[in-house]
């Protein structure tokens, strides 16, 4: 049987720029009807070369924080799946920050998911074979503006997160094979580095902190499934380093709201495990 969501047309780039303009204004109501009328454009999420301050595709200027390349994801595995993790990334940060009752960044970050990662990469998906599910990212942010019940808001965004495990599957040959899901892992831990460096840059700023909490989350999760496998194959270097990098990002990230003061944890130590891990990775 084939679901709506199967069919959905592309969502157009303008209609899930306004989202992220109108997000916050519709929900907190802070700005009244000029703000909404006029939304503020989505982050640029122009996306750079391989090895700069930004990581796979990153965004030097950010801090890591979310860009992806589409030309490259097209054929990479590695860039494939870093496309799905900064989506995964967005999505769990505003399923967390709902549950947390900060609903405006919630509908941020969801629609930044959407406007910034998921229509750069569309056609890729498509090509792949991946089924569409534009429809359910966008239901997650229609449910926060709505003031849906946080069971129905988390739902919706487990919907979208189930949907990106999925879609790993369709990723460029290889594949989603071990070592392609390493570097993945080892890419998501430098992003997460850079937000929290970016985070004590700018003591004023949320997002950082929120962005770098998402990533570091898609970390811990391909860290369960990673773990037995590398511990299976023998690769107890890169499952060491793996292992210790999670105490870390757990203490710069405890929870979806920003600290204050912020975590006690050296950026530079997060870095530097973060490098580790990637170069072992490589």
């Amino acid at each position: 049987m084939t679901s709506a969501e199967d069919t959905d047309p592309p969502i157009p780039r303008r209609r899930l720029k306004l989202w992220v303009g109108l997000g916050a204004a519709v929900l907190v109501g802070a700005q009244g009807a000029t703000a909404a009328a006029q939304p503020a454009p989505a982050r640029d999420m122009s996306a750079g070369g391989e090895g700069g301050e930004g990581g796979e595709g990153g965004e030097g200027g950010e801090g890591g924080e979310g860009g992806v390349d589409a030309g490259r994801a097209r054929t990479d595995p590695v860039a494939f799946l870093v496309a799905l993790d900064v989506m995964a990334a967005h999505y769990i940060a505003g399923r967390d920050m709902h549950r947390a009752g900060r609903h405006a960044p919630a509908a941020e970050m969801f629609a930044h998911g959407m406007s910034e990662v998921y229509v750069e990469i569309e056609d890729v998906l498509a090509a792949r074979g991946v089924p569409p599910f534009g429809a359910a990212m966008e239901r997650a942010v229609a449910l926060v503006l709505d003031n849906a019940p946080p069971g129905e808001v988390t739902a919706a965004a487990d919907a979208v997160l189930a949907a990106l495990d999925a879609a790993e599957a369709k990723a460029p040959p290889p594949g989603p094979a071990l070592d392609v899901r390493l570097r993945v892992a080892a890419e998501m831990a430098d992003r997460a580095a850079l937000q929290f460096a970016a985070a004590i840059r700018q003591p004023d700023a949320d997002e950082p902190y929120l962005d770098g909490y998402g990533f570091s989350r898609v970390v811990t999760g391909r860290a369960q499934r990673l773990l037995p496998e590398l511990a299976a194959a023998g690769r107890t270097e890169e499952a060491a380093l793996l292992r210790r990098m999670l105490p870390l990002l757990e203490a710069a990230f405890p929870a979806p709201l920003r600290p204050s003061p912020m975590p006690a944890v050296e950026p530079g130590a997060l870095l530097g495990a973060a490098s580790r891990l990637k170069l072992a990775a490589s």
